[in-house]
């Protein structure tokens, strides 16, 4: 302990307040303060790189909060997606201080967090795959899906053309994630403008470098994309396309595959739970939103497993 002469006042709210898992999950998105805990302790060069003069040797006045406050203000304006206003009202600080503050701090987890998000090893694979996948799919290796997020409208009309989305009839962001049969997220990539398909977002997010010859990927009937994977030695597990009426083999594998991909919005449902990424997400936030989905992503790989090897 020191006396650095800073004169401030507690904020309304701390981790110290936190009691139970409940309540840590509500304003944390982590499971309980243990894991709280655990993970701020990670982050042991916090300090030198969220300080607002740099890492150099001037790191100008006193700040009015410690640095476990910072961290949990992030979390809350991530997990609940409260203004900028109530966050500076609550921790008794300024607009702009609090600002400029979720800004350093996102950008420094979304580097810090990136280990939460591994891209495993064929062995790891297999060693982890719940039995229902092995039965059909073995070689499975990554389960794919995209997901959008609503913003707001752009100034710029070129812009409202590349983000407008039909599929939702909104101006969006859109992203792809990866995720295990053992149901962690193992990819994300940035986010792209609304109007990119599902396509070309495969094609150009670098998921399928990570891939190697051998492996499989599951995804829904509306990835085209066998004319990227069979040339790499990959096989593409889609539902059948309906050309004409389903035979009762078709329909089997339709259902089956249908039963194995609950689990990738089950995922995405978790990441979601972040509420910054739900509504309309201010235009403004476009240079940090890439970095916000991933810190999200990496927070949701910290809570309990989503497959159990019982699970049917």
């Amino acid at each position: 302990m020191c006396n650095t002469g800073v004169q401030a006042r507690r904020p309304d709210i701390t981790i110290e307040d936190v009691k139970g898992s409940e309540m840590c999950m509500l304003y944390t998105g982590l499971p309980n303060v243990s894991t709280f805990n655990l993970l701020f302790d990670e982050l042991v060069d916090a300090e030198i790189n969220t300080c607002r003069a740099g890492n150099g040797e001037n790191q100008g006045r006193p700040r009015s909060l410690r640095l476990i406050d910072k961290f949990f203000l992030v979390l809350i304006r991530l997990r609940l997606g409260l203004l900028l206003e109530d966050l500076a009202k609550r921790f008794h600080i300024s607009k702009s201080t609090c600002s400029n503050l979720t800004s350093r701090w996102i950008t420094y987890l979304s580097i810090k967090l990136s280990s939460l998000v591994p891209w495993p090893s064929k062995a790891t694979i297999s060693e982890t795959m719940p039995k229902k996948f092995k039965k059909k799919y073995p070689n499975c290796r990554v389960i794919i899906d995209c997901t959008e997020f609503y913003t707001e409208t752009p100034q710029s009309l070129a812009n409202k053309s590349l983000m407008y989305s039909h599929y939702k009839s909104h101006m969006t962001w859109k992203a792809l994630l990866g995720i295990s049969p053992y149901g962690i997220i193992t990819f994300v990539s940035d986010l792209w403008t609304g109007s990119i398909s599902d396509k070309q977002l495969t094609m150009k997010c670098g998921l399928l470098d990570l891939c190697e010859a051998g492996d499989a990927i599951m995804a829904d009937k509306g990835f085209l994309i066998s004319d990227l994977t069979t040339p790499r030695g990959m096989h593409l597990i889609i539902p059948p396309l309906k050309m004409q009426r389903f035979n009762r083999r078709q329909v089997e594998e339709t259902r089956r595959i249908a039963n194995l991909r609950i689990d990738v919005e089950r995922a995405m449902e978790r990441v979601k739970n972040f509420r910054i990424l739900q509504g309309v997400m201010p235009i403004t936030l476009s240079q940090q939103a890439s970095k916000i989905l991933k810190v999200c992503v990496g927070l949701s790989n910290m809570l309990p497993p989503l497959v159990h090897d019982g699970d049917d």
